[in-house]
Formats: C-alpha cells, structure tokens, sequence
C-alpha cells in the first residue's frame, strides 16, 4: 500500500515538473513575435490492482499549442509583416524542410536572400526570394513584395511570398516555434484569401498574468507531491523499525 502511495506522488511530481517546463517556456516567450504558447492535457488513470480501485493517478497525455492570434503592434518598418486573421507564412527552415510561421520580422542577408529574424529562408512564387539593391521596399496584402530599384523612379515587382492557410490539426509544431505538416506529408498549398498588413507585427498569445499564476499554482502542486513523496518514504522506515522490533 505504502509503495502504491509513493508511485502516485512520484507520478504527480512528474507530471507536474512536465507543467512547469511548458510554463516556463511560454513566460520566457511572452515578447516573442507570433509566439503560440502550449499547454497539457491531463488523464485520470485507476492503479492496477487485484482489489477495488481506490487510488488514481493524473498522466499527460499530450501537448497542444494554443492558435488564438496575438495582438497586432504597429511598427511602421516597411519589412514587419502580420498575418491578419488565419494563415502562415512559408520558410524554409535550417533543416531544409518547409516550415510555417506567423513572425514577419523579415530582413535581407548581406547576399540578398529575404529571412526572418531568426535566420529562415521565407518561400516566394519559385522558391527562395532574394531582394537586389533598394531605396524602398514594400509588401502589399498578398504578399507581392515590390522595390524602388536604384536609378528608377518606379516600384518593380520582384516576387511573392508563399501564405498558406493548412488546417489547423495538420500542424505540429517543431524547433524556434515553427510549424510543419504531420509526419512530412508534403507542403501546404499557396492561399490567395491569407493577408498581411505590412508595417505590423503579431505579438505573443501568452498572457504573462495568468501564465504566472499558474506557474506558482504548479510550483506548489510540485512541492505538494515532493513532501508526499518524503511522508510516505518516512512513514515505511517507521514501519519497517516496528516490524524489526516485533
């Protein structure tokens, strides 16, 4: 019985360690552009015996990603972009797969390839979008990107970027917060409704209130479920003596 006891509290104190993990992610990511936090989902399940089930202990059973969009901050730079409503835009990530993001802080390499902050490759029309020499750049609602090229007084249209709008449950999400199609099964089709609003930025859906008070809320479950863990390891040493002494 005593060891049955211990599993439980083991099992919370994991379960919850799993918790805070997640929390402490989505805190540390609360500025980050386009973020989308996680969160669990726990079960209840009986521990076997041979007896009536008295005794349950909680396992998670997975992870999910939570899609509510961020708030839009206006920035003004001609390269920020956000995604108004549903969509993501296509990259191609380190791992040379293709990738969806939502964070449209874009810049140009020293070589002219278009990326965004963090060093992937954003997808245009033919593939990878480089960007020549300009006085002025722009990128219209779906995602033609134009530029007034040095020695001409006009805008000329270089290339689009791939915005995709894949369902939702096709997504998982991988490394530096990108999202990629389930098990590899190709790419996302290009999707004329998906709009940006150029000079703007998504912000993180984490609300930095409420994901701290979880996370002490979780602290103390954690805490809870070690001290459980040391009352019933003490409890058995008592046991034990007794059951010497007799």
């Amino acid at each position: 019985m005593v060891d049955k006891a211990i599993f439980i509290g083991m099992n919370g104190a994991q379960s919850t360690l799993r918790q805070l993990e997640i929390l402490t992610n989505n805190l540390a990511n609360v500025n980050t552009t386009a973020f989308r936090g996680d969160f669990e989902l726990m079960k209840s399940l009986p521990v076997n015996s041979d007896g009536p089930q008295v005794r349950v202990y909680g396992q998670m059973s997975n992870t999910y990603t939570d899609f509510k969009n961020g708030p839009t901050l206006n920035t003004g730079r001609d390269l920020d972009v956000a995604v108004a409503g549903e969509g993501f835009i296509a990259v191609q990530s380190k791992s040379g797969r293709e990738a969806y993001t939502r964070a449209g802080n874009l810049r140009v390499t020293s070589d002219g390839t278009l990326v965004t902050s963090t060093g992937e490759m954003v997808l245009g029309s033919g593939g990878l979008i480089n960007i020549p020499q300009y006085d002025k750049i722009n990128i219209g609602q779906d995602g033609t990107i134009s530029a007034i090229l040095p020695g001409s007084p006009e805008l000329v249209e270089l290339d689009r970027i791939k915005l995709t709008n894949p369902s939702l449950t096709d997504l998982e999400k991988g490394e530096a917060g990108l999202f990629y199609i389930k098990g590899g099964a190709g790419n996302a089709q290009q999707d004329d409704d998906v709009v940006l609003q150029s000079g703007a930025l998504e912000g993180s859906n984490v609300s930095p209130i409420e994901t701290l008070t979880k996370l002490i809320d979780v602290s103390r479950h954690f805490e809870m479920h070690s001290n459980l863990m040391k009352n019933f390891a003490d409890n058995a040493s008592k046991a034990n003596e007794l059951l010497n002494l007799n």
